[in-house]
């Protein structure tokens, strides 16, 4: 036993809101739990301080059953014995965007200020793996530290105190150079839990603590969690203590903010850990990365919400407050507030009982039908004001950068409006739109006015598909007009062929297709082949067994669907043997656009066999020995290849936007994503692999939970582009992989009053990804971007910014042109 040490003891619950039980029965559990803690609270003086877990949303579930207990929980606050905050949920770093996290913190810092001050620990005791930037955003909140339950040490015991990640204490660097003094559990944040009274059972437990975990530590402070998931309060820990310093033990009850205070003095000594932590050097098997295709369906679900709020809603909101329609900053953080309840990481990993994510289902569903009714309703609000007595078209351009894309519209005429023959659209300064038209026919549909009863009428009904290109964060009003003039498109096919001005696809007899660079003559071939396994794992490990199929020797049907102005599209029909022994169909569109170096594809099929795992597969001939992930305010580079003591079957990456694999010649291919957040690059034969559905039927943790719902007997899909460039391009395809994954214009039709365009709220020039445009609780303009690049980047604006942190405080002086160092983050208002 090392008495040298002194012990801080911190007691705390770690409390997965939904998981192995309904968030309802949780939280039946939760109001009883934290009934008994204010209890001993209050009650105790010996009891100094509780960690409620490092999220609020825990009080408002409890304050929403209990609001007589919030003056007591506020004294206990206020008295410090109740550690609240920073963060609005525990999350999942990698299945929610860079700016998801972001928003947890900033929520939560808020929602604190209702009970008192917040406890600033950045708190991740059972985050599944943890991303490269976290650093830099938690010191974008004035957090310099980091706690966490699966770091460096938990992967692979034998290294502990023995390498230099292989201690209690590093500093966790981000890309970019931020540092955070981190805390890992090297014995999990339940080692001190359920202490012993009796004295010879508590010196048998206190010198195994400290025999472990002694020689791992940096500072003669060890730390001790007194709690573990959802573990009730330990009432007689007064006492236990007391027994424990009376047997000689120096040792205390305290907090973490005090045990942090007590080895910041150490730093210096602390081994750097860079970039993201996800166990990439165990040995594979338990990292919990699979839970990134338990569910898929969550996955998308969760992608298209917040597609929806963060990329339309907010930056929408702020074009429409240019014109007078207010922008609804309650609102809006009622529905990030409403997302974020599904993002804890036993809800969006899927890992939880049937019951846990059909709500999750309900959620995502209201989040979505949240965000559209917003965009509807501003919509019709910006074309009552700035289209004309003539029927127009609002093209609306969300993102801060001038960006030349198709976009669609839903075109109405009343029975006593003439409909033009051969459309024509036409902006203020002449400029002439050709769309594609699709008559749908007589519809009846009905309006929800704000100052009268619902109205019911008929109208002929068009689709108008248009392309052209839209200035920055703008309105471009386009009047319709008829026309005389035939437009020849930039698409063409024939033959199992189709091309537009810079590739050509060609379709193998398989199904695969090849994307040819005209320029350059070079090749990308064999894209989009699928493959099976079986899996007798769980919702958190894929275990693979049976027989592997793919369809590389199927004959497919390949069959022409349409071409229009802007595009051209093929059907390929493959059939996949599964482990049912039964083939699946699934169906391709495979889709080329004007303009365009990436080739679209939208799969389908019905998944009717359980137990099994589905990907879509892509080749690169190039040998080389990394790749790059997108996601979470990064380019993270990436090993094809597992590290040395890795002997798990397969090795599965997760990512948010894209995949790029590179060669040494400055070639790239880019698969951007929507949704489908598991990919592998396989070592055996260097194909990119696309998880598309994995079907199990247990939870698979410390009890046999079944989750028939976790087979995801439905119908599946998937939607993804596939990119090809060549020396020079890079930057150029990775913004086309963006706008695939978050496509930024919209379009509405109707009459107005005919007011003039505002022009752009604001404009953004230099290679950087912009992942925010939305208002402050105080009606500042916000914008955040990042350098995804290992150089640095010069931004340039469009008109004077203010240099912000990411708790939107203003930290710099009025600028309009910045250099933006590699990997940074930043945030300005306006």
């Amino acid at each position: 036993m090392d008495n040298k040490k002194t012990m801080y003891v911190v007691s705390h619950s770690h409390w997965d809101r939904e998981w192995y039980l309904s968030h309802a029965k949780h939280n039946a559990n939760l109001v009883w739990f934290m009934d008994r803690l204010i209890g001993v609270l209050e009650n105790d003086e010996e009891f100094k301080t509780f960690h409620l877990d490092g999220q609020i949303i825990l009080l408002n579930d409890y304050l929403a059953v209990r609001p007589s207990m919030e003056g007591r929980i506020k004294a206990l606050i206020e008295k410090g014995k109740l550690k609240i905050g920073p963060f609005y949920i525990l999350q999942d770093d990698y299945l929610i965007s860079g700016e998801a996290n972001v928003r947890n913190v900033l929520i939560g810092l808020r929602e604190c200020e209702k009970y008192g001050k917040p406890t600033m620990i950045g708190y991740f005791p059972d985050t599944f793996g943890n991303v490269g930037q976290m650093p830099q955003i938690l010191r974008g909140f004035d957090i310099d530290n980091a706690f966490m339950g699966r770091g460096t040490v938990i992967s692979d015991l034998s290294k502990m105190g023995k390498t230099e990640d292989g201690f209690s204490e590093y500093k966790w660097v981000a890309p970019d150079g931020s540092q955070v003094i981190t805390e890992q559990f090297v014995l999990w944040y339940g080692n001190g839990m359920e202490l012993p009274e009796d004295k010879n059972e508590l010196k048998n437990r206190l010198d195994a603590i400290l025999n472990r975990m002694a020689p791992c530590t940096k500072t003669p402070y060890v730390l001790l969690l007194n709690g573990c998931d959802h573990q009730p309060v330990q009432a007689n820990l007064s006492k236990v203590l007391e027994n424990a310093i009376e047997l000689g033990y120096d040792i205390k009850h305290t907090t973490l903010e005090d045990f942090l205070n007590s080895i910041r003095p150490y730093e210096d000594s602390f081994a750097p850990v860079k970039g993201e932590i996800c166990q990439e050097d165990s040995n594979g098997f338990r990292t919990l990365r699979e839970t990134s295709s338990a569910r898929i369906y969550l996955k998308q679900q969760s992608y298209k919400a917040e597609y929806l709020l963060g990329s339309i809603v907010e930056p929408l909101s702020v074009i429409a407050d240019n014109y007078g329609i207010k922008y609804d900053e309650e609102f809006i953080y009622y529905l990030w507030k409403g997302l974020l309840e599904n993002y804890p990481h036993d809800s969006i990993c899927g890992c939880s009982v049937d019951e846990v994510h059909t709500k999750m289902e309900v959620r995502f569903n209201d989040s979505i039908d949240y965000s559209t009714s917003v965009i509807e309703r501003l919509g019709k609000k910006l074309v009552e004001k700035l289209a004309g007595k003539e029927k127009s078209v609002i093209v609306v351009n969300t993102y801060p950068k001038q960006t030349t894309e198709t976009v669609k519209c839903v075109v109405d005429f009343r029975e006593n409006e003439e409909i033009p023959e051969n459309p024509i659209l036409v902006d203020c300064n002449g400029n002439e739109y050709y769309p594609v038209v699709q008559d749908l026919g007589e519809k009846c549909v009905y309006l929800l006015p704000e100052d009268k009863f619902r109205e019911v009428f008929n109208v002929r009904r068009f689709v108008y598909e248009i392309r052209g290109q839209f200035k920055p964060s703008s309105c471009t009003v386009l009047t319709i007009k008829s026309g005389n003039k035939s437009i020849n498109g930039n698409v063409r096919c024939a033959n199992n062929e189709m091309e537009n001005e810079f590739i050509k696809v060609s379709f193998n007899a398989n199904g695969t297709f090849n994307v040819l660079d005209k320029q350059s003559g070079k090749v990308l071939k064999n894209q989009n082949s699928f493959t099976e396994v079986g899996d007798k794992g769980n919702e958190y490990e894929f275990m693979p067994t049976g027989e592997y199929f793919d369809t590389l020797n199927d004959k497919a049907e390949i069959s022409f669907k349409e071409v229009t102005l802007n595009k051209a599209v093929y059907k390929v029909v493959n059939r996949l043997m599964q482990q049912n022994g039964e083939f699946v169909v699934i169906e391709s569109e495979v889709t080329l656009r004007s303009g365009k170096k990436n080739v679209e594809v939208a799969v389908k099929f019905v998944n009717k066999c359980k137990d099994h795992r589905v990907r879509a597969q892509f080749d690169w001939d190039y040998d080389y020995p990394t790749h790059i992930s997108s996601g979470q305010f990064d380019l993270t580079e990436r090993n094809n290849n597992a590290g040395a003591q890795w002997i798990a079957p397969h090795h599965p990456q997760r990512t948010y936007e894209f995949v790029e694999r590179l060669s040494d010649c400055g070639d790239g291919s880019i698969i951007a994503l929507r949704g489908n957040n598991e990919y592998e690059v396989v070592k055996e034969t260097g194909r990119t692999q696309i998880t598309l559905v994995r079907g199990v039927g247990i939870l698979g943790d410390w009890y046999d939970f079944y989750t028939y719902d976790s087979q995801c007997l439905r119908e599946i899909t998937a939607e993804y582009s596939v990119g090809f460039y060549v020396n020079g391009e890079r930057e150029k395809a990775i913004e086309e992989a963006n706008m695939f994954h978050k496509p930024r214009l919209l379009a509405f039709a109707g009459n107005g009053k005919g007011e003039n365009e505002n022009g752009s709220i604001i404009s953004v020039d230099g290679d950087v990804t912009i992942t925010c445009l939305k208002q402050s609780r105080n009606g500042e303009n916000v914008l955040r971007l990042f350098n995804p690049y290992c150089e640095n980047k010069t931004v340039k604006f469009s008109k004077e910014v203010v240099i912000a942190n990411m708790n939107e405080e203003t930290v710099g002086g009025k600028v309009t042109e910045i250099d933006v160092s590699a990997k940074k983050i930043v945030t300005v208002k306006f």
